[in-house]
């Protein structure tokens, strides 16, 4: 298993503020749906005790504004807690950013998906063991299970699966080489939201039947 949390990219980071909390009022809503149903946070009885899952949005000045790295165990995140993304590189491998603390280990991913689609505003990296599980009965492209969490080569995987998707400006999509890992993207929160939560239901209902099933063999 792939742990989230280690940052696997080189940060040229800038210590400040970058955020207000007009700015993170969409992600603060989505994240309290996210953790209450378990698909960001933190749980010492999964991923070795670290955190998971994070959220971004595409700013108006085209940075992107995202979760700061191994903030899973707060309930609430405040300005402090967000990093911005003022550029990279993905050639060297590279972030700028700003915030208090440092952006998100899955950052990269991020990016793809924002430099491959322009009418995405919002990427969610969730973690959802029903929905990896049902990743092929659901449909989902998934990433080459070759390819590790967090680094260039993935943004790069990320962006071939879109190319292939034809840049669906919604979607989900499963990382194969990332224990329940997802990426979901829409133009607005509640849409990128809602995908997930649809999903899960879907990926719920396949479930049962199958757990049904079981039980009367037994």
């Amino acid at each position: 298993m792939k742990l989230e949390g280690v940052i696997k990219f080189q940060v040229e980071h800038e210590t400040k503020v970058c955020c207000s909390e007009s700015d993170i009022k969409e992600l603060t809503k989505w994240r309290k749906e996210l953790r209450a149903v378990g698909l960001v946070g933190q749980d010492m009885t999964r991923y070795g005790g670290l955190g998971f899952g994070n959220l971004s949005k595409r700013m108006e000045d085209g940075t992107v504004l995202i979760t700061a790295s191994q903030t899973g165990h707060l309930e609430t995140l405040t300005p402090e807690h967000y990093a911005r993304v003022v550029d990279f590189d993905p050639g060297q491998n590279l972030v700028w950013s700003k915030g208090m603390n440092r952006p998100s280990s899955e950052t990269m991913s991020h990016l793809a998906v924002y430099g491959s689609i322009p009418a995405v505003q919002f990427v969610f990296h969730a973690h959802c063991p029903e929905i990896w599980n049902a990743k092929d009965d659901l449909d989902l492209p998934v990433t080459d299970p070759a390819v590790e969490c967090g680094t260039v080569e993935m943004s790069f995987e990320v962006r071939r699966l879109l190319l292939i998707r034809e840049n669906d400006q919604s979607g989900i999509l499963a990382m194969g080489g990332h224990t329940d890992g997802l990426l979901a993207w829409a133009r607005t929160a509640n849409e990128t939201g809602f995908h997930l939560l649809s999903l899960l239901a879907q990926a719920t209902r396949l479930i049962s039947p199958m757990s049904r099933r079981t039980q009367h063999l037994v």
